[in-house]
């Protein structure tokens, strides 16, 4: 069975943001967001891209290789409206570690900054538990976002509804894949599966 794992930063999330930043192109370098099906920005600037196209994940997925090496094997993704997308990463070299990686909304790159793993039943972290944990992000159809975000818009049955985030631990049937939306009048999440279609909605 396959050892779940839950992640703590070692350094505070925003100080993340701050430390190792790349000279990133800047300025939309991802593409515009998607004010049609992403949620604004809290802090009033630009849509996330991340939260509705699947081509921005896969450019920031290959940016992310490149900094961190190949073969690229993850053990979270994740999008808010808010930071951009988020990855952790198992390094090629160390497969105990994992290192996270965020591009902002404006395309900045910062990473690596190291993630403390720890064993929800208390046994020690090996490079073979983190193995089990991680996957490839190519086994999701990250070129489906787009229309996951218009069908679980859809299937929210609310008009205003919009992608503020979502989170992918995995390809396994037990594993977190979920996209949270937010309406005037509630908070749907779509649950979906490895090729981005909706297994099931909830509200």
């Amino acid at each position: 069975m396959k050892t779940l794992l839950y992640r703590a930063s070692v350094i505070a999330f925003a100080g993340a943001l701050a430390i190792g930043c790349a000279a990133a192109p800047r300025g939309g370098s991802y593409g515009s967001g998607d004010p049609s099906l992403g949620a604004p920005n809290p802090g009033g600037g630009a849509v996330d891209p991340f939260l509705v196209d699947g081509q921005a994940v896969l450019h920031a997925l290959d940016a992310i290789a490149d900094r961190s090496g190949r073969p690229l094997r993850i053990t979270s993704i994740q999008a808010d409206r808010g930071n951009g997308l988020t990855v952790d990463v198992q390094e090629p070299k160390n497969h105990v570690d994992v290192d996270r990686y965020v591009v902002a909304v404006d395309g900045t790159l910062s990473g690596p900054e190291p993630v403390k793993l720890m064993s929800l039943d208390g046994g020690p972290i090996t490079a073979a538990s983190v193995d089990r944990q991680a996957f490839d992000p190519a086994k999701i159809d990250f070129a489906r976002l787009t229309q996951t975000a218009k069908d679980a818009i859809a299937k929210s049955h609310f008009d205003d509804a919009r992608v503020s985030e979502w989170e992918i631990d995995g390809v396994t049937p037990d594993d977190k894949r979920y996209i949270y939306l937010e309406a005037s009048r509630g908070r749907p999440v779509a649950i979906v599966k490895p090729d981005l279609t909706i297994a099931d909605m909830r509200y």
